[in-house]
Parts: structure tokens; C-alpha cells; sequence
């Protein structure tokens, strides 16, 4: 069955493994696929930094995990949503039997990329919170900041060469925008 034929049809997550989907960046909104633009090299740069960053985090907190985009994660059913978020950073549970964590992750980032709009962001940020998720991080490469958003309602913007101090799944981990931001 081609799901190109179907097009009015709600898909499920277990239709995105189906050798019918483009393979392309896609994430399941609702039952809707949704083809992603993919980045460019300045937003895959800034991603692998707050990767590494959680990476040595993690390293001395083995109850914690992080994950790189091309990570699914199922936070709603019926209709479906799985995300794929540029990184995530979640306490450990054991490794799902699906092709995407059934959870949403406590700290979700984001980088902005041309194709993405404030709304859609927005929309992101209230399903992840609705599913779980503690901590929204929106991250602006080309202004060189970070929004983190948690699900209390508090936003902290940092810029610059400021150095953010994790809190809540991230007590004790050093964020240096300089690090995130620099340029290889």
C-alpha cells in the first residue's frame, strides 16, 4: 500500500518505517507528515556543540542520556506525534523496542533554521510540555542565543559570551555560549 496514494489518510509512527515514506527529514505531527528542510552546515555545527556539551555531562551521570537529531520520539498517540528534536537530553530507560523513544525527553534543544517559524516552534514547545518534556531550548545561531523555556512558565535568553547554569535534569552542567557558538 502506498501511502503517497492515501494522502488524506492519518498516518500512525509505525507508517514512517514503511519503505513508501520519502526518505527524507520527516516528523509525524498529528498524523500528518511533515518533510523537514534539512539545515545548514552553521545549524549542524551548533547542534554537535550542545551535543558534546551534554555528552561530557553525561559522562559522570551514567542515569542520564542524551541523543542527536535523527532521534524519533513518540509523545502522542492518536492522533501520532514523533519528533525529532536536534538534541535531547533524558534520564536513562531501558532502550525501546520501537525505532523511537516512547517518552519526550526532559530537555529538548531546537536550533532555528531558515524554514522554521516562531509559530511552529511555539506549537513544538507546547506538545513537548504536554507530553513531559521540563526544559525547551530554542536556539538562534545567527543571534548567537539561547531561549530556554521551562514548562513553569520561566524563559531565560542568554547571549553573547554568558555562561548559562543548568537546572532541574541539568543541575551542575556549565553551558558557555562561546562553546556552543564557535565556529570550526
Amino acid at each position: 500500500m502506498s501511502l503517497t496514494i492515501e494522502e488524506n489518510r492519518t498516518l500512525t509512527a509505525e507508517d514512517l518505517y514503511s519503505p513508501d515514506v520519502p526518505e527524507k527529514f520527516v516528523e509525524l505531527i498529528e498524523g500528518e507528515l511533515i518533510q523537514m528542510t534539512p539545515g545548514n552546515w552553521r545549524h549542524a555545527e551548533v547542534a554537535y556543540n550542545i551535543v558534546k556539551v551534554f555528552d561530557r555531562f553525561c559522562d559522570e551521570r551514567r542515569d542520564l542520556k542524551f541523543c542527536a537529531d535523527n532521534n524519533g520520539f513518540l509523545i502522542g498517540r492518536d492522533p501520532d506525534t514523533v519528533l525529532s528534536p536536534d538534541a535531547a537530553l533524558f534520564r536513562r530507560r531501558p532502550n525501546p523496542t520501537t525505532p523511537w523513544y516512547e517518552f519526550a525527553p526532559e530537555i529538548v534543544v531546537e536550533v532555528l533554521s531558515p524554514s522554521n517559524s516562531l509559530t511552529a516552534m511555539a506549537f513544538k514547545r507546547r506538545r513537548y510540555f504536554e507530553a513531559g518534556t521540563e526544559q525547551f531550548w530554542q536556539v538562534d545561531s545567527d543571534k548567537e542565543s539561547i531561549e530556554i523555556h521551562r514548562r513553569d512558565g520561566r524563559t531565560i535568553t542568554a547571549a553573547g559570551e554568558e555562561t548559562v547554569q543548568g537546572e532541574g535534569i541539568a543541575e551542575g552542567m556549565e553551558i558557555s555560549l562561546s562553546d556552543v557558538f564557535q565556529k570550526r
